[in-house]
């Protein structure tokens, strides 16, 4: 939810995810970054929420196209335990080469960016063969009492969560994407998924 363009979002953001960190978003956000190794690049990074869990990385390099996001992000980078860069891009045409990072990390940005399918063959792009996404999102769920709830909270909740689409299939986007899933996670209501996925097409999905 990391690229509402709006300045305002941006003052509040932190503020709105205090309830859900406070009930394990905080723990998903370490599992997420904690094997991102090498040079990472993390798309809509936001207000810098997951920059202290980069146990392994090199360089983290977060790209967000809200520069009010970006300037709160800034004094966090201090606490990552890897160096940060910071850029203003739109994650539809990043600025980098090809296979400049060995990871990738989205978290709750697929369900906000425009045009989900180009943002990942970018990422895959810039992304070497042997690399790894991590991902953490929000999806239709696959029961139907909460994907009808997300159905009916849709347009109120795009409004006030800057833009987020909460009952988009974001797994059916990933799996027709260039990555292939390999390890998998979903929430109890099934609104959520955390896992990771290669570029390689061998190999079977397993659980986290």
């Amino acid at each position: 939810m990391a690229t509402a363009p709006h300045s305002m979002f941006a003052r509040i953001y932190d503020l709105l995810m205090v309830p859900n960190d406070r009930l394990g978003l905080r723990r998903q956000r370490a599992r997420l970054c904690q094997h991102a190794s090498g040079r990472v690049l993390e798309i809509a990074v936001g207000t810098g929420l997951n920059l202290s869990y980069y146990e392994r990385a090199d360089l983290v390099v977060g790209i967000d196209n809200n520069t009010g996001m970006l300037r709160r992000a800034i004094r966090r980078t201090w606490e990552s335990p890897a160096p940060v860069d910071l850029v203003a891009a739109d994650a539809r045409s990043l600025p980098f080469g090809d296979n400049e990072f060995d990871a990738a990390v989205i978290a709750l940005s697929l369900c906000t960016v425009p045009e989900p399918e180009r943002v990942l063959a970018e990422i895959a792009r810039v992304t070497r063969s042997a690399g790894t996404l991590h991902f953490l999102e929000h999806v239709r769920s696959p029961r139907d009492r909460m994907a009808r709830l997300q159905d009916r909270i849709k347009p109120a909740w795009e409004t006030i969560s800057g833009g987020c689409r909460s009952n988009q299939d974001t797994e059916g986007i990933l799996r027709n994407s260039p990555w292939t899933i390999r390890d998998l996670w979903r929430s109890d209501t099934g609104g959520m998924i955390q896992g990771t996925a290669t570029l390689e097409t061998a190999g079977l999905d397993d659980p986290l």
